[in-house]
């Protein structure tokens, strides 16, 4: 575990640095986008179950478990299914999708770090039935990388999946969390954490007052890693986006939780002077000097412009530049946008998580991109591409290529993917 090549590499940090300019945000002029013509689609590996999170790092993909879904038969002691675990996956292992999965791609991928509690609020597996543990925080979703902190950050959206077809399918708890694997020191380490004893009061305490952690987020679903300090985190069920100060972390694993405030609410004041409900948050990426975020029940994308140290301008000045089908309350069904990723040439990927498609589009706050009521074809369409129309993909990352790399987690016994625990797929335009 302790040979991961890109943790090793010496750094010095005397002081939370400026990073230099960035590359300017591109402004042509925005075509209807055309999905490609011909996409190569391929499996990275099926060794991870129920993956749910990307990142790549000097040449390596890094995948987080998320635990078993509820469209499998939820939380079970019959399962190890790997909740919390980070995987080191080789990107360039790949095979058609034609088939049972090779031996080559089935074992792609090493254990760097297991989820050690604490910091970590482990399902019980003597729970019965299992949503009887209501102080487990998987499952876990969402993973960035920080450098200058060298560490990985995760969050924990907290509760209890259930089967299908038994009434509820989620049962939430109260212990949200971010948490961190520093490889300085080989351990996990809270950033965030509700109290459970203060029940559904989000923060836990006056944060003016009390000392972090705060417990800002009830369901946090993403986070992303910016500069030499800054972390942000996305909720769904109380709609916040709030950075957290990674400075001290710089110098001292042992700083303990980070100082954090609240950016964005649920509703945003945009720069043309409207205003915009704005609820369920769930996407973060970065390109030049803007932050994207994205929405799963109003099913927006806007952007918030940074200053050269990655840190919101002030006064705020966010754009809307995307909008999706919001959550209607009779089919009880939105576009479900569950992440983010932005190509080197300033093209935003979007998934929408079931059936699984990705979108992409220039952004341009003059010419909104509008995908609502099926006006815009899908980029990808993967679930039509791999025959398996239900397909449920909830992460996507883009390398400087423009490959595009899925997380799909449809799993045990699934006839479309060889009876695998979950599939990291590529997709190559031609």
């Amino acid at each position: 575990m302790r040979t991961l090549q890109l943790l090793l590499v010496p750094l010095a940090i005397s002081a939370c640095t400026t990073p230099s300019k960035r590359a300017q945000d591109p402004r042509e002029e925005q075509a209807r986008p055309q999905p490609p013509k011909e996409l190569r689609v391929e499996r990275i590996s099926t060794l991870v179950p129920f993956p749910r999170g990307l990142q790549l790092v000097d040449g390596k993909l890094y995948v987080l478990a998320r635990g078993r879904v509820r469209e499998y038969g939820g939380v079970s002691a019959s399962i190890d299914d790997r909740a919390g675990t980070l995987f080191e996956l080789d990107p360039e292992i790949a095979e058609p999708i034609q088939g049972e999965p090779g031996a080559t791609v089935r074992g792609n991928g090493r254990v760097i770090a297991e989820p050690s509690a604490p910091p970590f609020r482990l399902w019980d597996r003597g729970a019965s039935p299992p949503w009887k543990d209501r102080e487990t925080d998987r499952p876990y979703c969402g993973l960035t990388w920080h450098g200058p902190t060298r560490s990985f950050y995760i969050c924990a959206f907290s509760g209890v999946d259930k089967a299908e077809g038994e009434g509820s399918t989620f049962s939430k708890n109260l212990s949200d969390a971010i948490l961190r694997y520093d490889t300085r020191t080989w351990k996990w380490y809270e950033v965030e954490r509700h109290d459970i004893e203060k029940g559904g009061n989000y923060p836990h305490h006056d944060p003016r007052v009390g000392k972090p952690p705060h417990g800002w987020l009830n369901g946090p679903d993403n986070c992303l890693a910016l500069g030499s300090s800054s972390l942000y985190a996305v909720s769904k069920d109380n709609s916040l986006l709030v950075r957290y100060d990674l400075c001290e972390l710089t110098r001292d694993p042992e700083a303990g939780a980070p100082p954090s405030e609240v950016v964005l609410r649920d509703e945003l004041v945009l720069s043309k002077g409207e205003t915009l409900q704005f609820r369920g948050h769930s996407a973060l990426a970065q390109h030049a000097d803007w932050l994207y975020v994205a929405s799963r029940t109003s099913s927006h994308v806007v952007r918030l412009r940074l200053d050269d140290e990655l840190v919101p301008a002030q006064p705020l000045e966010i754009e809307l530049v995307a909008q999706f089908d919001p959550y209607d309350p009779e089919t009880k069904k939105s576009a479900n946008l569950t992440d983010m990723s932005i190509g080197a040439d300033g093209h935003v990927y979007v998934v929408s998580a079931s059936p699984a498609r990705i979108y992409r589009f220039l952004p341009d706050s003059h010419r909104v991109f509008d995908a609502r009521g099926g006006k815009v074809q899908p980029y990808i369409d993967l679930a039509r591409l791999t025959g398996n129309h239900k397909m449920k993909s909830e992460n996507l990352l883009v390398d400087p290529a423009g490959r595009v790399y899925v997380t799909s987690g449809d799993a045990y016994a699934s006839v479309h993917q060889g009876g695998s625990g979950g599939v990291v797929w590529r997709i190559t335009p031609l």
